[in-house]
């Protein structure tokens, strides 16, 4: 069974722990504003969207992160800078292109 729950997190502006089975893995925004995650996150894409929609509901003006998510972050509504994706508070998005 998976949970996704808030919690505070040192080092993190806000975070959140995913829970998949007995395995937990942690997620969150930086203070400088990346979006990252456990490099042996079992669900990266979920705590994408979870970050995205926090960040979407907490109007934060700008965030960045890395191609880490094994989605494409421009789905999201990032764009490339250099080695980095950022995304400003308009232009992010959760996608619904779910397939059958």
């Amino acid at each position: 069974m998976l949970s996704v729950l808030l919690q505070k997190r040192e080092g993190y502006a806000f975070c959140y722990a995913l829970q998949d089975g007995a395995a937990v893995f942690y997620g969150g925004m930086t203070p400088a504003g990346e979006l990252v995650c456990d490099e042996a996150c079992t669900q990266k894409e979920l705590m994408l969207r979870t970050l995205v929609f926090k960040c979407m509901n907490d109007f934060v003006p700008r965030v960045t992160t890395r191609g880490v998510w094994g989605v494409p972050p421009e789905r999201f509504g990032f764009r490339r800078e250099g080695e980095a994706y950022a995304a400003e508070l308009a232009d992010l998005r959760l996608p619904h292109d779910c397939k059958e």
